[in-house]
């Protein structure tokens, strides 16, 4: 059983358990144990932060451990998530470190980790590092010529992510020109020069950049993809073709079409199935039930899987799926990198709405079931074995089945439940949350 790693990572906030100096500075000796043996080899790790206020700090307590055990280090400083997850497969290093807190705000942070080929680690490589963080491993400091050093990432090294991302699109230059743009950049890793300097060496000129001002405080705040009403007004204001929200470490996107609708990631998966002929794409269970709906008209299978875009990616390796995504933005393409990446997503559906000559609103494939959702706060997220929840769960589920869906689930990062109620009756989904929320209270409060 895993207790410091979630969903995606280590995440709380920031200097308060889990996420403090001390539990950074003993993670970094785990790593170095499982990942960086034997000791004799000069390892490196690759490290990166998002705008956060508090990542230096943490990004340089695990730095300081990792030289002081004769690890060399690459800081990358601010980048974002996929910059850090091609970049550790590109250096073969040990492990990848990203410190940042995704969507959350500004006072809470989080670590990531990639291995040497940039996937995120596995619930059992999780769950090993930290039995080995409980056994306080007492490891040989390192002296002399043996200390880490810092291998700095150069400018030269930074352009290889945008390069990368270079190759694989060919816009029309002339249709490119005429195509709004407005960015929400969420005041993150994907903000200032080098979301711009992508667009504009792929042929777009004219771009809106919003919320590009980070400060350390501001990350995701009021912005960005938990907030899409503010790239939907952004671009009716400016009367844009198409606007672009990430989150603060730049590996979720959504979309807004011209009206100020929203594209979430269940309709950019939609898109790049359309954009290939693929019979299968990876989702979880959350994807609305109307994307099944519209694959399974169009011949395409959708594979479900747990929530987490680490359980996305490895589902498509398993079954060869070329595009896998999570409605919260999480949206993975093979071909480029098996982990999410919102800057290449978004040049997808761009790559798509001019090869096709269509406005981004016509992109929009379905339109999602109506879902209720309400979340509850616990102490113990273990409330949802209980029998009287597993069966008011199977009930419900029964009374839904064919036309909607129905998911209860412990929050990977929260003390909460998640209930989720699709289909077609919004007054049957709000009974239906509302009596399963009254029995999980019932129990919190017994």
């Amino acid at each position: 059983m895993r207790k410091l790693f979630g969903t995606d990572g280590i995440r709380g906030a920031a200097n308060e358990y889990p996420m403090t100096i001390e539990t950074c500075q003993k993670l970094a000796e785990a790593i170095v144990v499982k990942f960086c043996s034997p000791r004799e080899k000069k390892h490196l790790v690759v490290m990166g932060r998002d705008t956060r206020v508090s990542g230096d700090m943490f990004s340089k307590a695990m730095a300081a451990t990792f030289y002081s055990l004769g690890v060399n280090v690459c800081y990358e400083s601010v980048v974002s998530t996929p910059h850090l997850s091609i970049k550790t497969a590109k250096l073969g290093a040990s492990v990848g470190v990203m410190i940042s807190a995704s969507h959350n705000p500004f006072y809470d942070n989080g670590i990531k980790l990639f291995n040497e080929s940039g996937l995120k680690l596995t619930e059992d490589e999780e769950a090993e590092l930290e039995e080995i963080m409980s056994r306080k491993p007492s490891l040989p400091r390192a002296t002399g010529a043996d200390i880490g050093q810092e291998i700095s990432g150069t400018a030269k090294d930074y352009f290889l992510y945008y390069k990368k991302i270079k190759r694989q699109f060919n816009f029309n230059d002339e249709l490119a020109e005429r195509v709004k743009i407005v960015v929400d950049c969420a005041n993150g890793s994907l903000a200032a020069f080098f979301t711009k300097y992508t667009l504009n060496e792929l042929g777009f000129e004219n771009i809106v950049l919003i919320n590009n001002s980070p400060d350390g405080t501001n990350i995701n705040k009021n912005c960005g993809v938990t907030c899409p009403n503010v790239i939907g007004e952004a671009v009716l204001h400016n009367k844009a073709d198409i606007g672009i929200a990430f989150d603060g470490d730049g590996d979720r996107v959504i979309i807004s079409d011209e009206n100020g609708k929203i594209l979430d990631g269940d309709h950019i998966l939609a898109i790049l199935a359309a954009s290939e002929k693929c019979d299968k794409v990876v989702s979880t269970i959350m994807s609305n039930f109307a994307l099944e709906k519209y694959l399974s008209s169009v011949g395409i299978e959708l594979i479900k899987t747990q929530v987490g875009d680490k359980y996305v990616s490895e589902r498509m390796r398993e079954t060869g799926a070329k595009f896998g995504a999570e409605p919260s933005g999480h949206v993975i393409v093979a071909s480029h990198a098996y982990t999410g990446d919102g800057l290449f997503a978004a040049l997808k559906v761009l790559e798509y709405m001019i090869k096709n000559r269509k406005k981004c609103g016509e992109l929009r494939f379905f339109e999602p079931c109506p879902t209720v959702s309400k979340n509850i706060r616990v102490k113990d997220k273990s409330v949802v074995q209980d029998e009287s929840v597993q069966r008011a769960i199977g009930k419900f589920a029964k009374q839904l089945e064919g036309r909607g869906k129905l998911i209860v689930r412990p929050s990977g990062t929260e003390p909460v439940v998640r209930i989720c109620v699709e289909g077609e009756d919004v007054a049957e989904l709000q009974n239906i949350a509302d009596e399963l929320s009254l029995i999980i209270e019932n129990l919190r409060n017994g």
